[in-house]
């Protein structure tokens, strides 16, 4: 048997932290507006020290409104506790917006969409949860993206009710009705005695990602109609002679860059367009398009940043416009968002939705059969081991990093964290192989990061050298030695391909490889 362990079990190599793609906090199911972010909970983890970031909004004066613009979260819903520098999280935004309320500023909050990373019942939980807390913050609507299209139209549906955050969509068509009342084809909500009116599209680029081969002329659960027509006919709903007319008008666009540009160019009516498809930390810059100078904006992945637009309708320039980091030094924890992650990790235990997984079958064939099946041979390897993070490196998901534990909530039922802490996961596809962990209490053995999730699962090569020591096997035995082959991990291959599954941008953002490298090698057969 030959098989390329380091093709199919990826080295989870982690030094101790979180979970790669959570969710934050959020309170009460009181009315959003009498919410409490009042107070403030900084981190007491010990900090490295950086330069002061700058102050948010240095030399605004007093807008008439602020709106505040999200996107692009792909299930970042909280900063991963790996990395104490990671900006985002939905528990800074509050307080973010807590601080222009001290300010007295009125504001409004948008969301482009495209909060999610996949289609699974725990995407489903963290997107309710997210849809949640936006309305406990004060959003006004969230446009559908791709990522929330890809989920079950009829789930999308269940979310229709009254008090449930508007979920808008102007292009964007279920079971084949445009009657249905989700997505809202267009929407306006009031600030500051002011309407903002919005439109959500999907762009043509992107309707082929989203809508499936067309079936013997059957009308798809989720059609994406032409977005130039929707947005012609929205806007003239919106500006309508008996309709009141919106003092600014906001068009959120999933589409690539040009695409939007396009819209831009092609409805100057915008005051704002709002586009998918940029960099990931984007500048701090507006672009101004065509004659209309319509603000063309990006707002940035992961939920790192927000978007701010102060409106000032008698000054000449009428907009202003500010990217805002959320970073770890202007911004902290809130208790109304705290909760929040709280519920989310209750619903992942209640569901059981790691136990729910369905494992993959090693292509090994072999089982994951933990720590205690090698010590007794790899006796240094072991020691070695054991004065790592590595080895501990579940406890930091039960209780915290050291300065966190005080109100610290347990991710042990979290797939997204448990994939980095456990062994016999896939870290990056989040899902547990078949005699991987499942649970402290049924699978004790497979706590932490240990010898297999490095070297692949180690029955077989345990069985083998038993058999060597129980005299049943001839020392140079063809399986034997290959196996003891497969078992090794080549330093290169590491480097290259392993570590980094688990030590990636987000969740350990100054890897150095042959630094960390030194904390765990142990070279030799023992």
């Amino acid at each position: 048997m030959t098989w390329k362990r380091w093709q199919v079990m990826p080295l989870l190599i982690v030094a101790s932290a979180a979970c790669a793609a959570c969710l934050s906090s959020c309170g009460s199911d009181d009315d959003p507006s009498q919410v409490d972010t009042t107070s403030t909970t900084p981190k007491k983890d010990n900090k490295p020290s950086y330069p002061p970031p700058a102050p948010i909004f240095e030399g605004w004066e007093k807008p008439e409104f602020v709106l505040c613009v999200t996107g692009e979260t792909h299930g970042y819903l909280e900063p991963c506790g790996c990395s104490e520098t990671q900006s985002g999280g939905l528990s800074r935004r509050a307080d973010l917006f807590r601080q222009i309320d001290e300010k007295e500023w009125p504001r409004a909050e948008l969301d482009l969409g495209g909060s999610l990373k996949r289609t699974r019942r725990q995407s489903q939980i963290k997107f309710e949860i997210l849809l949640d807390a936006m309305q406990q913050m004060g959003y006004a609507a969230m446009g559908l993206g791709p990522e929330e299209l890809r989920l079950d139209p009829g789930y999308l549906l269940s979310l229709d009710t009254e008090d449930q955050l508007p979920l808008l969509g102007a292009n964007v068509v279920l079971f084949g009705s445009e009657e249905l009342t989700m997505p809202k084809r267009h929407f306006t909500t009031k600030v500051a005695d002011k309407t903002i009116g919005v439109i959500s599209i999907v762009g043509d680029a992107y309707r082929n990602e989203i809508v499936p081969p067309a079936n013997d002329g059957v009308a798809p659960d989720v059609d994406i109609t032409n977005a130039h027509a929707a947005v012609t006919k929205q806007l003239a709903a919106l500006t309508d002679e008996n309709a009141a007319k919106p003092d600014l008008l906001v068009l959120l666009s999933h589409a690539p860059l040009d695409e939007s540009r396009a819209f831009a160019e092609a409805f100057p009516q915008f005051d704002v367009v709002v586009s998918a498809g940029g960099y990931e930390d984007p500048d701090n810059k507006a672009e101004q398009i065509g004659e209309s100078k319509t603000m063309f904006i990006t707002v940035g992945h992961k939920g790192k940043h927000i978007g701010v637009i102060g409106y000032y309708p008698e000054a000449e320039q009428k907009l202003k416009f500010e990217l805002i980091e959320l970073d770890n030094q202007r911004f902290h924890e809130t208790p109304a968002m705290t909760d929040v992650m709280r519920r989310y990790q209750e619903r992942l235990h209640d569901e059981q939705i790691v136990q729910n997984l369905k494992p993959v079958a090693h292509e090994s064939g072999a089982r994951f059969v933990g720590v205690d099946q090698c010590k007794d041979c790899h006796t240094k390897a072991f020691a070695k081991w054991s004065t790592t993070r590595h080895s501990h490196a579940y406890d930091s998901l039960s209780k915290g990093r050291e300065g966190q534990e005080e109100g610290w909530i347990s991710r042990v039922h979290d797939p997204e964290c448990l994939a980095c802490h456990v062994t016999g996961w896939n870290p990056q596809q989040v899902f547990p192989y078949e005699s991987g962990f499942v649970d402290a209490d049924s699978t004790p053995q497979l706590k932490g990061q240990q010898c297999e999730n490095c070297h692949g699962p180690g029955s077989i090569h345990a069985d083998l050298e038993n058999q060597r020591v129980a005299g049943d096997l001839p020392p140079q035995d063809e399986e034997l030695i290959s196996w003891r082959k497969n078992m090794h991990l080549d330093q290169g291959i590491a480097e290259k391909q392993l570590c980094n599954q688990c030590h990636d941008l987000d969740n350990s953002p100054k890897f150095d490889f042959a630094e960390y490298w030194k904390k765990v090698a142990h070279p030799g057969r023992d």
